[in-house]
């Protein structure tokens, strides 16, 4: 459209390429036109066709092959592994991190963190310490509780104790300065309390074992008349010596 002389562009909603129409005619018709287009789809030719039942044969065939069952070559068995826990009932536990002494730097060097046990042998009746590292599992205390270990206050915390013992966590047995510690100060009293109980059992469970090995020794020693018996036989025989 010419105004003049210069182009005038064309007014939305006039008769424009949307159709023709006046107003909004030509839009709508033009969106109607792309609606059906949308969604229209092109026939299919013969080749199409055939194509498409050789990809359905094919995805077929795919499933049945992931139906395929593949026996292993190799059978594997389970096997049962042992902890050493078996035969023991948990007297006390609770989540702390452990820190062990070294002599030669002078400094304190992170142990693990992890679940402190004590562990009381259904047998025997002792009860020892036992810490293993969360995840790895690797054992960071193994311990007797002694009777005479007592715990000593942490100058610069209310939540950890210092005691030294005869540790086994390395299999080989070396005397170690612990320092542990808890997430409260409740929790570590209460293990502080627990332990010191774990050893008065101890202590009790080992005088009763030393009260057995000395009536074993007694038993196995003769009794004062069998003593003299052997001495009168003694002498008897020293008199025969001489007669003859």
């Amino acid at each position: 459209m010419r105004v003049d002389g210069h182009v005038q562009p064309p007014t939305f909603g006039s008769a424009t390429a949307f159709g023709g129409e006046k107003g909004f005619g030509g839009f709508a018709a033009a969106a109607a036109q792309a609606a059906r287009d949308a969604t229209s789809f092109p026939s299919k030719s013969s080749g199409d066709a055939a194509a498409e039942e050789e990809d359905q044969a094919a995805e077929e065939g795919e499933e049945e092959e992931c139906k395929a069952e593949f026996q292993p070559l190799v059978q594997l068995d389970e096997v049962a592994t042992s902890t050493g826990e078996e035969d023991e009932d948990v007297f006390f536990q609770v989540k702390a991190k452990l820190y062990r002494f070294n002599a030669e730097d002078s400094e304190w060097k992170e142990r693990g963190v992890g679940m402190a046990k004590l562990l009381q042998h259904r047998q025997s009746k002792k009860i020892r310490m036992l810490m293993r590292r969360d995840k790895t599992l690797k054992i960071c205390a193994n311990h007797f509780v002694v009777p005479t270990v007592k715990m000593q206050e942490h100058t610069d915390s209310d939540k950890a104790w210092v005691f030294s013992t005869h540790d086994y966590a390395d299999q080989e047995g070396s005397f170690e300065t612990f320092c542990i510690r808890f997430g409260s100060p409740e929790r570590a009293n209460e293990f502080k309390e627990k332990y010191e109980e774990a050893g008065d059992l101890n202590r009790g469970v080992l005088e009763q074992v030393k009260d057995e090995q000395e009536k074993k020794e007694d038993a196995a020693k003769p009794s004062p008349e069998a003593e003299k018996l052997a001495e009168d036989l003694e002498k008897s025989a020293k008199v025969d010596d001489k007669a003859e």
